[in-house]
């Protein structure tokens, strides 16, 4: 079987046939011991009578420990070493890891705190990748790992991603979801559904190639017999009501709406926030918590313990965070065909074989049979050797 590697977390993992490891990220092991650092050393200013004296002596706990948030965005192959790219915190990098030994130093490719490269692909010295330079829209572009060049190849008031080379033509296919915003120009929270695109690296010429009506086709990869594989989903999560749950919840339903309007009154003609009055006193910040079990992904957002349980009553031991109504398509000139459902990545191998993950399990998928091959705790990106580019699009 073809080597495989993957992202889980905030670590890396790899697959050569038989058995899975999981190396660490130097960088974000050294953010790490950085912020654990910094906060020992900001002990005193909470920790002492001075903390006392100023009243803020109780909240200390609070922020004992700072907050670091890590995750693997993308990962490809480059010879026998892994790219990856990653976010920790506000800031954004690509390194270069040799898997084969443990104890060498990574290469440093990139890092940003101004760009967040999150998908890559293809193979060599140049890999196709996703930039986000805000929390709504991003680009596709190009990176030389030789010298750390990023080009962005597309712009506007959408989120452009997921981009990969096609071996039949040179150009670069990716998927587009325009960005739904209010009057006022606001986010709303939805895109449109996305649709596939292609870039011409040589007349810079962008064209629609695929569309379906009310889905969203994301993460375009093409197998080496030029057969056009993507993941089809529902632009909006399903509903999964209960007509008894919803008659019980109502009362509770009409109280938030109530209090919904307070809350936009008082901003209104007040210029201050209803909740930060009620939750933690003047700090409008102390008493919020992040909802993890919330994920954001290629601008879908998806209730991770829900679907989680959801599928647990039917995958026995297999079951992902991934809804079942992502599928892994396969389109050729017959039309489309599933592969296999509740996917969030795949990648081809030479052999005719996919490797595919559902969040939580990676499988391999031949001829129809599914088989599981590792486990992980939140695998959203995978890469075989196969993903590389031609070789005429390094010299451009």
């Amino acid at each position: 079987m073809e080597k495989l590697c993957f992202g889980d977390g905030e670590k890396i993992g790899v697959f050569d046939g038989e058995k899975t490891a999981l190396c660490e990220s130097e960088p974000i092991l050294r953010y790490r011991e950085y912020a654990e650092t910094r906060t020992k050393n900001d002990e005193w200013k909470f920790g002492g009578e001075g903390a006392r004296f100023r009243g803020d002596y109780d909240v200390y706990d609070a922020r004992k420990r700072e907050e670091v948030s890590a995750c693997i965005n993308g990962v490809a192959w480059r010879g026998e070493k892994v790219v990856y790219s990653f976010t920790v915190n506000e800031s954004s990098g690509v390194y270069c890891k040799d898997v084969s030994d443990p104890k060498a130093r990574e290469e440093h490719i990139l890092t940003s705190s101004d760009e967040e490269i999150l998908s890559l692909s293809g193979g060599g010295d140049v890999l196709a990748v996703t930039v986000r330079r805000d929390g709504v829209t991003s680009s596709v572009g190009t990176l030389d790992l030789r010298n750390s060049e990023l080009k962005t190849l597309t712009d506007g008031d959408a989120r452009d991603a997921n981009p990969c080379f096609c071996p039949l033509d040179g150009r670069i296919w990716f998927d587009s979801a325009g960005v739904g915003r209010n009057a006022e120009g606001e986010f709303t929270g939805d895109y449109a559904p996305a649709a596939l695109c292609s870039f011409d690296l040589v007349t810079t010429e962008i064209r629609e190639e695929a569309q379906a009506k009310g889905d969203s086709l994301v993460k375009p990869k093409f197998a080496e017999n030029g057969d056009l594989y993507y993941i089809r989903r529902p632009n909006r999560p399903e509903k999964h009501g209960n007509l008894f749950v919803d008659i019980l919840l109502f009362p509770f339903r009409i109280l938030k709406a109530i209090f919904g309007f307070l809350q936009a009154f008082v901003m209104i003609f007040g210029h201050t926030s209803l909740s930060s009055q009620t939750e933690g006193g003047d700090n409008p910040a102390r008493g919020k918590k992040t909802d993890a079990r919330k994920l954001w992904l290629d601008g879908a957002m998806i209730e991770a313990d829900r679907e989680y349980k959801r599928n647990a009553r039917k995958a026995k031991g297999e079951a992902g965070f991934i809804p079942m109504s992502w599928k892994l398509v396969r389109r050729t000139e017959k039309g489309e065909e599933t592969v296999k459902n509740g996917v969030c990545d795949f990648a081809l191998c030479r052999d005719g074989g996919i490797y595919c993950t559902n969040g939580r399990h990676i499988f391999y998928v031949k001829d129809g049979k599914s088989r599981k091959i590792a486990d992980a705790e939140r695998c959203l990106c995978v890469a075989t050797e196969t993903a590389a580019a031609p070789e005429e699009i390094f010299s451009l």
